[in-house]
């Protein structure tokens, strides 16, 4: 299961940048797994990112709006409706099987895609 399937292209792409945005919150410390595991909604996931004590010099207070930002779409175009969220085992899963970015052929990779977060409206 991925990022919807009637999205236009344009939502595809925004849908890939939710994925990065999360998958960029779980490498940085400001979601873990068993908080991904332990959300209900998309807000208990912004509240997570908001709430996080990260380790020295990866805080960016605009990379954790960034990240907050992108959630609150993901949860706006369907890709983090309740019950995906519910569904999620951990970032990971919640990032590549309920967004578009399982579609960009760098996404896991070593050479990690972009930075998505930072393109979004």
């Amino acid at each position: 299961m991925a990022g919807l399937s009637t999205y236009t292209n344009g939502q595809r792409q925004q849908s890939a940048d939710v994925g990065y945005a999360i998958e960029q919150a779980g490498i940085q410390g400001y979601l873990t797994d068993t908080q991904v595991q332990n959300a209900t909604t998309a807000q208990d996931l912004i509240d997570d990112v908001n709430a996080a004590v990260v380790v020295p010099g990866a805080e960016s207070y605009s990379q954790r709006n960034s990240i907050a930002r992108a959630i609150a779409i993901g949860k706006a175009l369907g890709d983090l409706s309740d019950a995906r969220v519910q569904a999620a085992t951990g970032y990971n899963d919640l990032a590549l099987n309920y967004t578009w970015l399982d579609q960009d052929p760098r996404a896991g990779t070593s050479s990690g895609g972009h930075l998505g977060v930072n393109l979004l409206p």
